[in-house]
C-alpha cells in the first residue's frame, strides 16, 4: 500500500467502486496527517463494500457524495445522509447525477452504517 500522504485522487478510476472505498481509507490520513486510523476505515469500508453500496454508481457522483458528506448541527449524520438521499430522488438538491438511484442508495446505506 503507498504512504498515505501521497495519496493522489484518481480523476477518471476504472473502478469507481473500489476507488471510492480506496478514498474513504486513504484521504484522512492525508488530512490528518497519520495512518492512525487507517485500519479501523478499512474495517469501516468492509460493511458498504458488501452491501455494494457504491455499486453502479458513477466516479463523478462518488467524489460529489463524499465532498458534499458533512452534516448539519441540527440532525445527526445519518439523517442528514437519508434527507440528502431524499433531494438526490426528488432532484432538488441542484446536483448533476450521472445515475440518481445509484447515489441515493449509496448515501442511504450509508446512513444505515452510521445508525448501527
Amino acid at each position: 500500500m503507498p504512504n498515505a500522504a501521497s495519496y493522489t485522487v484518481p480523476d477518471n478510476p476504472a473502478d469507481p467502486e473500489a476507488a471510492a472505498l480506496d478514498l474513504i481509507e486513504r484521504r484522512p490520513a492525508d488530512i490528518l496527517h497519520t495512518g492512525a486510523f487507517t485500519e479501523v476505515l478499512q474495517d469501516y469500508c468492509s460493511v458498504p463494500h458488501a452491501d455494494g453500496a457504491f455499486a453502479g454508481l458513477e466516479w463523478a457522483d462518488a467524489r460529489q457524495k463524499r465532498s458534499r458528506g458533512t452534516s448539519s448541527a441540527a440532525m445527526s449524520a445519518a439523517d442528514f445522509l437519508r434527507n440528502r438521499a431524499r433531494n438526490v430522488l426528488a432532484d432538488v438538491d441542484g446536483m448533476v447525477w450521472q445515475n440518481r438511484e445509484a447515489a441515493a442508495r449509496a448515501l442511504n446505506i450509508a446512513a444505515t452504517v452510521l445508525g448501527l
